[in-house]
């Protein structure tokens, strides 16, 4: 076991204290991101839970913040008495400043979280039970500043076991991306417990390091996951699509696929009307000066229909809200099957076998 001093010294110090700020402004910025995305969304469209990756993220980030003015440029030597309490040290107040804004932000992540799920048995559980721990956190900070550390790890604990709940739930809800997720989630809490107190005695500050080190991995993985991800409000998007279509310019129907069961669609000849509809509204866009390679919706009968017209094809979505996410993956489809037909499409006999391997790519798009 090594014995270590605060504030950290040495020649890793400078090199360990720029990682840690990259880390830190890097936070800063993702929590951002999502902080915008919120707010750009139309009003109807808005999903606190958005504003709940913000607080976790900012927490952890100000946390962190806290956490290098205390482990590098103010002393660990107990001073008594210290400011309002009989003893304590300025690392000590930085660390429980730290410890306290990881406490509050966690129960606004909560509060957001838990507004559109039901954990356990009751909505608001978790969020009423970290309400109450940062209460009493603020009562021992008060009372024994030096009391305020033990107090963090149970605070962890309890964390871990919500955010496995909610990490569950969260991943039966996720396609292929789920493997960032849980790789950049697993190297961050490892890199995480690399860097605490108890990890730097036994290991030395080369485990602080590697820790760093880490985590930055991590928060590259989770940016791409997060990026990626469709906005909260249009997460269940998958559960909204109710059936794509394909048409040529000659108004005739390349490929259908019908992913709910709407009972205006289970049957051939319905969907022959749904056809002549569709070929309707096609129209309507041409005549209004549509131009092609547009995203056009049409909201008929209290039905959500994206259109977007390619050179040769037409893709149609039919949706049971307005969305956005899916206008996205609706343009990718239709420009990837007139790559991969352009040549067949061309010289078409009429002969609509030959398109079935498009369920597969629309399957692969609609349906992770």
């Amino acid at each position: 076991m090594l014995f270590l001093e605060f504030p950290i010294s040495g020649d890793i110090r400078l090199p360990l204290l720029i990682m840690e700020w990259i880390l830190i402004i890097t936070g800063f910025e993702i929590c951002l991101i999502f902080l915008v995305r919120f707010f750009k969304q139309e009003k109807t469209l808005r999903n606190l839970q958005d504003v709940g990756y913000f607080s976790i993220i900012f927490g952890f980030s100000l946390m962190s913040f806290f956490y290098i003015i205390g482990n590098y440029f103010v002393p660990d030597d107990i001073v008594s008495p210290f400011l309002i309490w009989r003893s304590g040290s300025a690392r000590a107040l930085f660390l429980s400043l730290g410890y306290f804004s990881m406490t509050f932000f966690t129960v606004i992540f909560l509060l957001c979280i838990e507004k559109y799920c039901v954990f356990l048995f009751k909505r608001y559980v978790f969020t009423t039970i970290f309400s109450i721990c940062a209460i009493l956190f603020l009562i021992v900070f008060f009372i024994d500043i030096r009391m305020t550390q033990p107090i963090q790890y149970i605070f962890w604990i309890s964390f871990s076991s919500f955010f496995v709940i909610y990490l569950i739930d969260f991943i039966k809800k996720l396609g292929k991306n789920r493997i960032f997720l849980i790789s950049g989630v697993f190297l961050m809490i490892f890199g995480f417990l690399l860097t605490i107190d108890v990890a730097i005695v036994i290991f030395g500050l080369e485990s602080r390091m590697i820790g760093v080190i880490i985590m930055l991995f991590s928060v590259v993985i989770l940016s791409y996951f997060f990026l990626t991800l469709p906005p909260f409000s249009e997460f269940d998007w998958q559960d909204k699509i109710e059936a794509l279509f394909l048409v040529n310019n000659a108004g005739i129907c390349l490929y259908y696929n019908v992913f709910s069961e709407r009972k205006d669609l289970m049957d051939e000849n319905l969907i022959s009307a749904a056809i002549t509809s569709i070929n309707i509204m096609l129209r309507e866009l041409s005549e209004t000066g549509e131009e092609r390679n547009a995203i056009s919706v049409l909201q008929k009968k209290g039905e959500n229909v994206i259109i977007y017209q390619g050179q040769l094809v037409s893709g149609i979505l039919y949706t049971s809200e307005e969305l956005n996410f899916p206008k996205v993956l609706l343009k990718d489809y239709v420009d990837k099957f007139e790559t991969l037909y352009h040549n067949i499409l061309i010289k078409w006999d009429g002969v609509s076998d030959i398109f079935k391997p498009a369920e597969i790519m629309a399957n692969d798009l609609f349906r992770k």
